[in-house]
């Protein structure tokens, strides 16, 4: 072997310190510089061999989305390195899969020696073997000991919960941290007779879009630009917060929270699985709500109250037969919906674009559509025309004679599976010696560029097929369609996507089947 180029990986997950002590002292930085460096210069081939650390500090071992990590990696690649070594199987990774890729194709196919201390592993010691079932069991632990201890944090913040402490982010729009204790909240004496004066109106029976457009007129900062004046230099709602206004979703958000009543939530959001980034809403029911656990800023009563107003709308009871353009109409300047207002001076509703008007958004200002007779005659004029031009089957008439592009492809996929079992093959030939490196990446460079023309074939065929079916489904959209002579709701949903409104009344549609109208 070469000259040793050694690259030491050193790992401190945040999950190190949910182990009682402030840090887990073996598993420190520290320790394992010292433990690896240690053992190099005891071991003369690696004495004078050049040396350098990459350090992920607080990064998961269960997946490699780490920075040092994929630097190193990448190094490897490039041939800067031909060794690595770590303190243990787990300071590499804890995914014992990952892992058996890493010992069984990665490694051994770029010819680099794989050290692990702790474990008594040296890939040196194995030759045309990763270290059998030993190896393969301490991996399993490893991973096993990630989703343990992954479990085991959830179920102690399920028990700070249960406390009625707050156990992650910042105390909600309305409260700060208590100094003395901070997992436990106190009002804001700033925002918190805001939220109090919301509550307020919401009684009097102000609708939450009312309650928005008062607080925007008093030029009251929303909860992301509060947030943004107390910590100028977060990174939270930059980019967002400076042209934001209070919006009836807003004002919902805080008459929906429980925490005003002096009632601790948690567990509010909770992951898809043990290790997994990805997390979800919560059912209400499977919430951990704490009552008394701060000062409350309205009354249990209060709050029912509250919700009883805003969860009832008689408005929407009269909303029971949709009119025909509802939901599609936007506004051309700032992409908002339009809303359909009926003057009582006049029988023909138009749109209004209310960010313009409520919320003072210059850009879309005095932005409204034609009558909403004029704009269902422009509508039902291009549906009808979509029909007719259907309707002769000559532009599409040789579409539904294809071939069946479902069958072509799985033709396609098969052969790509077969190249991949023969690029296997190979590479198992060129592991027992039985062909030359050249030769390998040779004839892996021929599967590659067959497996690529295959996957350029099957994009081609998928086209051909999304395109059949949306020209099916225009097809027996417009049959279904046809001699009707009023526009409805159905009728208008199947063949639009939106309808965007610009000023002096210029009308664009966005049609559902654009592509094959093109």
């Amino acid at each position: 072997m070469s000259e040793p180029r050694i690259a030491i990986y050193i790992r401190l997950s945040s999950a190190d310190e949910e182990t009682g002590k402030k840090k887990d002292e073996s598993n420190s930085v520290v320790n394992q510089r010292s433990l690896i460096h240690a053992y190099l210069d005891k071991h003369s081939e690696f004495a004078n061999a050049v040396r350098r650390e990459f350090v992920d500090d607080g990064f998961s071992g269960t997946n490699t989305d780490r920075p040092a990590f994929q630097e190193m990696v990448k190094q490897i690649r490039d041939g800067r390195f031909n060794t690595c070594i770590t303190k243990d199987f787990s300071r590499f990774s804890r995914d014992y899969i990952e892992m058996g890729d890493y010992l069984e194709c990665l490694f051994p196919f770029l010819k680099i020696r794989y050290i692990s201390i702790n474990d008594n592993y040296d890939s040196a010691d194995y030759k045309g073997t990763t270290g059998g079932l030993d190896v393969v069991l301490r991996n399993i632990v490893y991973d096993s000991y990630s989703k343990d201890l992954s479990v085991k944090v959830k179920t102690a913040m399920i028990q700070c919960a249960k406390k009625g402490q707050r156990i992650n982010g910042e105390p909600c729009y309305g409260y700060v941290s208590n100094p003395e204790n901070p997992r436990f909240d106190i009002p804001d004496p700033e925002t918190a007779p805001i939220v109090r004066r919301i509550f307020d109106l919401a009684l009097d029976g102000m609708r939450p879009a009312a309650i928005a457009h008062l607080l925007n007129d008093e030029g009251i900062p929303t909860p992301g630009q509060y947030y943004l004046m107390k910590h100028p230099g977060s990174k939270n709602h930059v980019g967002k917060a400076d042209n934001q206004r209070w919006g009836c979703y807003t004002i919902r958000r805080i008459l929906d929270k429980l925490t005003y009543t002096g009632a601790a939530v948690g567990m509010m959001k909770c992951n898809v699985a043990p290790c997994s980034k990805v997390r979800k809403e919560a059912k209400r029911e499977e919430w951990i709500v704490v009552p008394g656990m701060h000062e409350a800023i309205v009354s249990e009563e209060e709050y029912q109250k509250v919700q009883k107003i805003i969860h009832s709308n008689p408005a929407g009871e009269r909303n029971n037969t949709p009119f025909p353009l509802k939901s599609l109409v936007v506004c051309g300047y700032c992409g908002r919906r339009m809303t359909r207002w009926n003057s009582k001076f006049t029988r023909n509703p138009r749109f209004y674009c209310t960010y313009g008007g409520k919320y003072g958004n210059i850009t879309c200002k005095d932005v409204k559509s034609p009558f909403e007779c004029e704009l269902e005659k422009i509508v039902l004029t291009g549906i009808k025309d979509i029909i007719a031009r259907t309707g002769s089957e000559k532009k599409f008439g040789k579409s539904l004679e294809r071939e069946d592009s479902e069958k072509r492809i799985a033709e396609l996929n098969a052969k790509i599976k077969a190249l991949d079992a023969e690029k296997m093959r190979r590479y198992e030939s060129y592991t027992l010696g039985e062909c030359s490196k050249e030769e390998f990446l040779k004839h892996k460079g021929e599967i590659i560029d067959k497996i690529r023309e295959l996957e350029t074939q099957i994009d081609e065929a998928d086209q051909t097929r999304v395109f059949k079916g949306a020209e099916s489904e225009m097809i027996s959209t417009c049959q279904m369609f046809t001699g009707q002579e009023e526009l409805t709701y159905e009728m208008a949903h199947a063949f639009i996507e939106q309808i965007t409104i610009y000023r002096d009344y210029r009308v664009e549609i966005t049609w559902k089947f654009k592509d094959c109208l093109s």
